[in-house]
């Protein structure tokens, strides 16, 4: 019986842990594609010192998912989206706002694909 309730636990709790990630991992690359959405909007109505500002905030709040998500699932995408926001920020910094807006799309492009490719899905299973 012991053996039956200890099992029923642990199922539970990989299940549990499992579910977190895929919810974690999704709404991740979901508001970081909308946090690059908006930042874009500023830098294409020339709001360059709010998006700047903007860009920091998303480097720091990516450097902490960042270090979960690496440790859920290690992918070279995610290592290289914050190497992305680091070059959207350089670009910023050089004003270079055509090229910022160009690492705006690049980073959501990044963020839709590895979120194709981490989630639970038949099709990433087979």
């Amino acid at each position: 019986m012991a053996k039956v309730v200890l099992t029923i636990v642990l199922l539970s709790m990989i299940l549990t842990l499992g579910i977190g990630e895929q919810i974690f991992m999704t709404t991740s690359f979901d508001k970081l594609a909308e946090r690059c959405d908006e930042i874009q909007s500023m830098l294409v109505q020339k709001r360059y010192q709010e998006a700047g500002k903007s860009i920091a905030s998303l480097k720091a709040w990516w450097g902490k998912r960042r270090d979960i998500l690496e440790f859920t699932c290690p992918n070279n995408d995610i290592k290289d989206i914050y190497k992305e926001i680091g070059e959207l920020e350089g670009t910023i910094y050089s004003e270079m706002y055509d090229d910022s807006i160009t690492r705006t799309n690049v980073i959501k492009s990044m963020a839709e694909n590895s979120k194709n490719l981490l989630i639970y899905r038949i099709k990433n299973i087979l």
